[in-house]
């Protein structure tokens, strides 16, 4: 027993090992937005140039043009209020079609059945491209590290619900790639605070991605930005949930923003347009929403991925009564002794109950954040728990510095104790 956990953890701080170095310009960048081109007939097309409030999409391409990204996702509705070959050539084909080349699209409410959307993302007649299967519309493919799912959400062309074919092949993609970090996209919001408010519809595409350890949702329709807070798979607030965000303010117009927010809504604006781009490291990601010229409003952030490296999904579960377990794990007197060392040290902790417990360690900086360098996880036992913490690990050498080890347990039920911390110093 002691000598697998020894095998345990030197897996683990290999990966901490290799991922010590802040994640290198090298990293690919991404972009979305959703919602995005008017027609040449709308009142504020305006020659092309738009005005303050509508048909902006020439301002948010400019953003995209030359800004060395790894791929473009546009999330649905790009072309208003009629999607027919001639609207795309005039509008959206000089503006986002100048990245046309790295686009990667899915479907919305106002592209019609599609006939124009793949004719002019895959090619006339096409029965496959960058913009999935004809008529199906959902795909997957590969940014980097990161495994990257494209969904078909107008549920009335396509089933969309739990057990239709959508479903089955969605769980069957994330099953056959596994990946540390996951991310999904389509055009109708599972939670929104604007247009529409949330797709209940589309709960077991969440349940899905949940169950593989997906860190982010992209989504468009209601016209505004809204970002949020990480989800577990019933919608509540949680470190190891998906997060999801809001990216309808492809230029188009904008639509309300109720002063009621959904639960776990961290911000929302529509007043700006923009996009939202993603730069995807190997263990982390980070946010930014990046306005139209003139404009200042912004937001940003980073935040390491938690996903399991992609577990088999389990075969959904027959309908019963849910878990009558309410009762959250507790983890305490996390400790590292010594505190201070230069070849070893011993992880400890107590657990209230047997439960899966996840390690997240970050380089703390002089300056900034602290960097999330790696991550371990491991099944406790009820009781006094102890890990051996190695400095070298087959010829890797964890550099010299500060370190913060942040864990959460999370029991067979499904409930989450309260983060602990612990710092840490590796010295010469």
């Amino acid at each position: 027993m002691r000598s697998a956990r020894r095998l345990f953890l030197a897996a683990a701080l290999l990966a901490v090992a290799a991922n010590g170095s802040p994640a290198g310009a090298a990293d690919p960048v991404i972009a979305a937005a959703g919602d995005i081109a008017c027609a040449p007939t709308d009142p504020g097309y305006n020659g092309g140039h738009g005005t303050a409030t509508r048909c902006r999409q020439r301002a948010t391409s400019d953003l995209l043009v030359g800004a060395g990204l790894a791929a473009v996702l546009p999330l649905g509705d790009i072309q208003y209020d009629s999607p027919t070959a001639a609207n795309l050539n005039a509008v959206y084909d000089p503006t986002w079609g100048r990245v046309k080349s790295i686009s990667r699209p899915v479907l919305g409410n106002h592209d019609g059945a599609g006939t124009s959307y793949f004719n002019y993302f895959n090619g006339p007649g096409a029965a496959n491209g960058p913009a999935g299967p004809r008529g199906r519309a959902y795909y997957s493919f590969d940014v980097g590290t990161w495994h990257i799912v494209a969904l078909n959400s107008n549920c009335a062309l396509v089933s969309c619900g739990e057990g239709s074919i959508q479903e089955k092949w969605l769980r069957a993609d994330l099953a056959a790639h596994p990946a540390a970090c996951t991310l999904a996209f389509w055009h109708h919001p599972r939670y929104s605070s604007g247009h529409e408010g949330s797709h209940i519809t589309l709960s077991a595409w969440w349940r899905d991605l949940h169950a593989v350890g997906a860190e982010l949702v992209l989504s468009g329709h209601s016209h505004d930005y809204e970002r949020f807070a990480p989800k577990d798979a019933n919608g509540k607030v949680s470190p190891t949930g998906i997060r999801q965000f809001v990216v309808g303010t492809g230029g188009a117009f904008m639509t309300g923003l109720g002063t009621s927010r959904v639960a776990g809504s961290q911000v929302a604006q529509n007043t700006t347009f923009g996009v939202l781009k993603l730069s995807l490291h190997p263990s982390s990601y980070d946010w930014r929403f990046v306005p139209i010229a003139g404009h200042g409003w912004t937001d940003s952030g980073s935040t390491p991925c938690h996903g399991p490296g992609g577990a088999p999904l389990a075969p959904t579960p027959a309908p019963g009564p849910p878990p009558t377990d309410g009762t959250a794990p507790v983890l305490s007197r996390l400790t590292v002794n010594p505190r201070r060392f230069s070849r070893r040290a011993v992880f400890r902790y107590t657990l209230s109950e047997v439960a899966k417990v996840r390690v997240g360690i970050s380089r703390v900086r002089a300056r900034g954040r602290p960097r999330r360098v790696g991550r371990l996880s491991d099944t406790g036992a009820a009781g006094r728990n102890s890990r051996r913490l190695v400095r070298r690990i087959q010829g890797k050498r964890l550099r010299a510095g500060r370190y913060l080890a942040r864990a959460v347990a999370r029991d067979p039920a499904g409930n989450y104790s309260q983060p602990k911390k612990v710092r840490f110093r590796i010295v010469r």
